[in-house]
Parts: C-alpha cells; structure tokens; sequence
C-alpha cells in the first residue's frame, strides 16, 4: 500500500521556519507521513527538537547550475508521489517545482504571480492588516485534512545533550546570557552595538552573567562591534556553531538578549526568556512565540517602515536605550 504523505516546503528564512512549526505540527497529526522540504539545516533543527518529520533537503546553487538543483529537486519529489504539498514561503521557485513534479494537491498563498502554478490557491491576508506569520501559516492549512494548530505547538524542546554541549562551548558554569547582535536582512534591524556593549557591562557587574555572543558568519562584525563597546570578555561564538549549537547555547542560557532574529525566535521557542529589540519590523507580524517572550520597542512615528536600510536617523533602535532594556530584562533575568 502507499503511505499517504504529505510535503511541507520550509520557509529559508530560520525564524520564519520557527513561526512555521504550530502549522507543521497541526498537519503531522493529521497524516500519516510528513516531509520537510527546504534547508537541511532548518529540517535537522526541527527533527532535534521534538518535530517528528522525514527531511527532504533542498538549496539551489546560483547561475546555471541552480537549474539543475531545481530539476533535481522536482523529480525527487515526483518520485515520493506525495498526496500534497503546503508551500509556506511565497517565493515563485518552490511552487515551480511542485508543478513540475506534477504533485497533484499544491496549496499555497497566490502571490509572486504563481496563481497558475498551485491548484489550490489562498489569497493572499490583506497587507494593511497585521497578522502574525504563525496565523498566515496555519490559515494555508484550511484545505488539508489538518485541524488548527495547539495552543503549545510553538514549543520547541532542548536538543539532546544542550547543558553539557553549552558548557563545553563557554567554559564556564556562570548564568548565561546570549546577545544575538546581528542580522542578516541589512543594518536597520540592529541594536547599535554601544548600547548592547552598556546592557552586557551592567549584566556581568549587577548579575554576574556571563555574555556569550551568538550569530552566523555574516555577523562577526556586528559581534566584534559589540565586544569592542564592552569593558566586559564577552565570549564570542560568532561563526563558531552550527545550528543545533546555536540552540543548545540558548537553550542553556538564563536569558537572551536579541534583535529580531532567527536566534530570537528560537530562543523563544525553546522556553527561554527572551527580549527582543524591535526597530523597523513589525512585533504584531513577527513576534516570538511565547509567553516568556517581551518585546522592547519606543514605537517611534516611522515604525514599522520595514526597510533594511533607514532613510532616516534610525531613531527606532538609538532611541531605545540601554536603560530601558535593562529595565526589561532585568526581572525576565531573575525571574529565571
């Protein structure tokens, strides 16, 4: 007999795939068979930590090679047979591909002039109204046999090991805190690192926390940055983990201070007090799930203007003051 599965495209994004994981969870427990299909990275995440899916991996090369990443990957999943597929990103390419692979239920939002691509197309959720993401994710599940997610499937769990593999990162048994300063999207959505450089000295002075810097490769400056601004060793990870480091560093720490962030939206949802710093994006989209979880934002007129650039004098994130912060994140600090 046939296994009746069911393919979910991943967002490429790390916090959009996190926001995405109440509707992967509501339709798992609705089929038999689920595959993840996008970045291997994100998949292996996902499985780490309590998400029970098969992982097709995908990424495509630039140039002309892409082309065969993207035939590749259409016939792999022509070859699953699979009963359908919910493509969460609204990108034209991955709806491409499911119609090359001919899968027969294709269900995603019509955008990208890709209506003809997706056999079952949702309109798009009015852009002047804000819905957060983990909504407009759930919401594409109205044609699958899913019913609406949980109230808990943010809930991601410590991958196996965390406590020990932090410990053998940091080199310290001191109460951690993540600083996550960068962000991938462009300089808008970042802290200035002289603020971040005044909440860490008053951290390690005040608390005895032990500031440990976390990001990818594409961060080290901003991480360098916030070193400098710091009389406090910070402990800078930046570049040196991996993804399910990454998570059992904030899953091990007492509290993580973020930009909104892949890193924000994982520490989230792995439990852990979180206080994100919001400029230009907007917190009623793209908060991080969970009641643990306290947003920082001076509401300035121009937010959110959702630019990676500011046009202006980036007064969302100087105008949000180190004292503030701290103020926030003090009792999310001693309440852990």
């Amino acid at each position: 007999m046939t296994r009746v599965q069911w393919v979910v495209r991943m967002p490429t994004w790390l916090g959009d795939t996190i926001m995405a994981v109440p509707a992967i969870r509501a339709l798992g427990r609705a089929i038999p068979h689920l595959v993840l299909w996008g970045p291997a990275a994100h998949g292996e995440l996902l499985q780490a930590t309590g998400v029970h899916a098969e992982l097709l991996p995908y990424s495509r090369r630039r140039g002309p090679a892409g082309l065969l990443d993207i035939q590749a990957a259409a016939s792999r999943l022509a070859a699953m047979r699979p009963s359908g597929v919910v493509i969460l990103p609204n990108a034209y390419e991955p709806a491409l591909i499911a119609r090359l692979a001919r899968i027969r239920r294709r269900i995603g939002y019509a955008t990208q002039l890709r209506g003809n691509l997706l056999n079952e197309p949702l309109p798009a959720p009015d852009p002047l109204t804000p819905v957060h993401e983990s909504r407009r994710y759930a919401e594409l599940l109205g044609p699958t046999p899913a019913q609406p997610p949980l109230h808990d499937d943010w809930r991601l769990a410590a991958p196996r090991g965390a406590a020990h593999r932090a410990r053998e990162l940091v080199e310290s048994d001191g109460p951690l805190l993540a600083i996550a300063p960068g962000c991938a999207n462009g300089p808008a959505k970042r802290w200035p690192a002289e603020h971040y450089g005044r909440l860490v000295d008053h951290a390690a002075l005040q608390w005895g926390a032990v500031p440990v810097i976390v990001g990818g490769p594409q961060d080290a400056a901003a991480a360098a940055a916030v070193a400098a601004a710091s009389k406090t060793a910070c402990v800078d990870l930046t570049g040196k983990t991996n993804i399910l480091d990454l998570a059992a560093l904030l899953a091990s720490s007492r509290a993580v201070v973020a930009n909104d962030t892949g890193a924000a939206h994982l520490a989230g949802a792995l439990g852990v007090r979180t206080l994100v710093l919001f400029g230009p994006t907007d917190p009623l989209r793209t908060k991080p799930l969970g009641p643990h979880v306290r947003v920082a934002s001076i509401a300035a007129f121009c937010q959110p203007c959702l630019s990676a650039h500011c046009p202006l004098d980036h007064r969302c994130m100087t105008g949000l003051t180190p004292d503030l912060a701290i103020g926030m994140l003090e009792p999310l600090w001693h309440a852990a």
